[in-house]
């Protein structure tokens, strides 16, 4: 009886063709990784898109509004209310850019105390997500999948 139990639990069904490729492999790893982002984040009242938000604001002081967006790979309607919620969070603050009809982002002395504690989460999190590779098959992956999101 034990080891039906125990094969029922070591089941694991196939993905059929999709488990020889690397997208399907990517979207996996992304599902697995998300979790656990947003489970590490979420105490701080954080998401994962706030993360990069802040990030690159910290990053780019003076970034325009919709430099950001577009560095996120997000349209600009998705990431105003990311940046309305870093703004009321104390976090960054817009100011006039290089015209009158532009924005940049700079951030606070808030946000960057802010950023370099959900750093420390982030790094815990890089921990727990490359635990079953080494480290250089971890930089080796990092490495790979820029390559692969640069096209």
């Amino acid at each position: 009886m034990d080891d039906i139990v125990q094969q029922l639990n070591d089941y694991r069904p196939s993905f059929g063709p999709l488990e020889k490729t690397v997208s399907y492999g990517v979207k996996r790893a992304w599902l697995r990784v998300q979790r656990d982002l947003e489970a590490a984040l979420a105490p701080e009242g954080f998401t994962p898109p706030l993360l990069a938000a802040l990030s690159i604001a910290v990053a780019n002081p003076g970034i325009a509004p919709a430099r950001l967006a577009e560095t996120m790979g997000h349209g600009r309607s998705r990431a105003a209310p990311l940046l309305d919620r870093l703004e009321a969070d104390g976090l960054v603050t817009r100011a006039e850019g290089g015209d009158r009809r532009s924005l940049s982002l700079i951030p606070t002395a808030a946000g960057r105390e802010k950023l370099a504690r959900l750093e420390r989460l982030l790094a815990d999190h890089e921990t727990r997500v490359t635990a079953p590779l080494s480290p250089d098959e971890a930089r080796l992956l990092a490495a790979l999948l820029e390559r692969v999101s640069r096209g």
